[in-house]
């Protein structure tokens, strides 16, 4: 915020066609849906070869994740209805959820927590005597996150405005700490 002689608040980027968020890129969703898709397998893999009566579980982990975070998480956020850079999401939560205008709280925090704990960590405990499994997802895993930072978390840090972005999220705290990206707003 920019504050004028007359006392008059001015957003600088109120009036920037430079300073909008930008839509998703086609490739770099096709880039990052194969990298997912990767994740997916090698995960569904590891637990299968492994544990094969916790894919109830970690396919409801994913089932939850795909759903609950976006009520708490997508439908308060400033992307919601666009075409936003993680996998076109707020398009995706407007199918499902109206918008919500309630400040991220706690609820939404241990919603993505919990979630994204059962279907990310169940491969890894399930595959943790398996060197073969555990290797190929944790390359398919790493290889996804990177994805993940490079076409969503550097615009979102970026670009973003709601306050809470930057309050709660770690990989908007981990880009930010690596000097990977800045808010522009600053």
């Amino acid at each position: 915020m920019i504050v004028m002689p007359d006392d008059v608040a001015v957003d600088p980027c109120d009036d920037c066609e430079a300073c909008e968020w930008p839509q998703a890129v086609a490739w770099e969703q096709w880039v990052m849906g194969g990298s997912a898709l990767l994740f997916l397998l090698s995960g569904w893999r590891a637990i299968k070869r492994n544990r094969p009566r916790w894919l109830p579980v970690w396919l409801a982990g994913l089932l939850g994740w795909a759903t609950i975070p976006k009520y708490f998480i997508c439908a308060r956020c400033e992307n919601y209805g666009k075409s936003c850079d993680f996998f076109y999401g707020g398009r995706y939560a407007a199918r499902l959820f109206k918008k919500s205008d309630k400040e991220f709280n706690a609820a939404g925090y241990l919603a993505e927590g919990s979630t994204l704990g059962i279907f990310q960590f169940l491969p890894v405990i399930a595959a943790r005597r398996d060197f073969k499994a555990l290797t190929f997802y944790g390359l398919a895993a790493a290889l996804f996150q990177t994805a993940l930072v490079k076409f969503c978390c550097i615009d979102c840090v970026r670009y973003a405005r709601d306050p809470w972005k930057a309050a709660y999220c770690p990989t908007w705290k981990m880009v930010v700490k690596l000097r990977i990206a800045a808010p522009e707003n600053d």
